[in-house]
């Protein structure tokens, strides 16, 4: 096998498009700061599959959906410009996508789905049927959401069962549910309940790497989520599952200090990433 035996020859990181928030305005006892939370993006290039997408980041259609749009901006302020949109790095790169990796249907993450055509799309069950209803009170909005005229063709994760891989015993340890994704050990999701129902976070052996998605909107957010305020809680789609997801990310980040973990929306080096 080629690249050293790797499955996946190399992992990029791309920011694509950012909001804003005052962190006063998310918890208790903090002073008036405004953070600016980029769009993570990864890309993986795959020996068998070609390039593969964790998420798709935000894309001009988050400013095309009418009153819906200027809420969402309203209480989110957003930017992203053509050239940070994952479409456009991929074009521009020459590169077609095989495979979109779904950690969850939020327009962040959504944000470019409708610009592949003929890809698979894996999530869990509960994140393709959110995608499908696209509901405006889920934040799914159906502006974002793939037509038939995209030939998607639609996977759903089943959770690894009584496996005596080494990878998916260590995880089980921690996350309830444990797929692998592409089914031949180079990627693994996490099931992350809480912010969304079937969020799914993914790890990379290979580059002991694991992308908690939202699962927290980053490590400085995860040590303060006792004093979320009342309205970011009621974002979440169940509190105390967004809790238990955090406590499981962090005792395997306590068990685990050689991982790295990169929640979506914190700070981080864009390019490829290096170990």
């Amino acid at each position: 096998m080629e690249n050293g035996g790797r499955l996946i020859s190399n992992v990029t990181l791309y920011a694509c498009g950012t909001c804003k928030n005052n962190v006063a305005s998310v918890f208790k006892g903090e002073k008036k700061r405004e953070v600016v939370f980029p769009a993570l993006v990864a890309k993986f290039e795959h020996i068998d599959y070609g390039t593969v997408l964790f998420d798709t980041g935000y894309s001009k259609r988050i400013f095309e959906n009418g009153i819906v749009s200027k809420l969402y901006n309203l209480l989110n302020p957003t930017s992203v410009t053509e050239e940070e949109t994952i479409s456009y790095r991929m074009k521009a790169e020459g590169l077609n996508v095989s495979n979109i990796i779904l950690s969850h249907p939020h327009p962040d993450h959504i944000g470019c789905l409708k610009d592949f055509n003929d890809y698979t799309l894996l999530a869990t069950g509960d994140c393709i049927d959110a995608l499908k209803r696209a509901k405006n009170l889920e934040l799914v909005f159906r502006n974002q959401v793939p037509d038939e005229s995209a030939n998607v063709k639609y996977k759903r994760l089943e959770p690894v069962k009584n496996s005596g891989d080494a990878v998916v015993k260590m995880l089980s340890v921690h996350f309830t549910e444990v797929y692998d994704v592409l089914g031949d050990g180079s990627i693994y999701g996490i099931r992350l309940d809480g912010h969304m129902k079937g969020q799914m976070g993914v790890y990379v052996p290979e580059y002991r790497l694991l992308l908690a998605a939202d699962c927290s909107w980053g490590h400085f957010f995860a040590d303060r989520v006792d004093k979320m305020k009342a309205i970011p809680k009621k974002i979440q789609d169940d509190y105390g599952q967004y809790k238990d997801s955090i406590s499981r990310i962090k005792a395997f980040e306590s068990e685990h200090p050689d991982i790295k973990v990169i929640y979506s929306h914190e700070e981080f080096r864009e390019g490829v990433y290096e170990q």
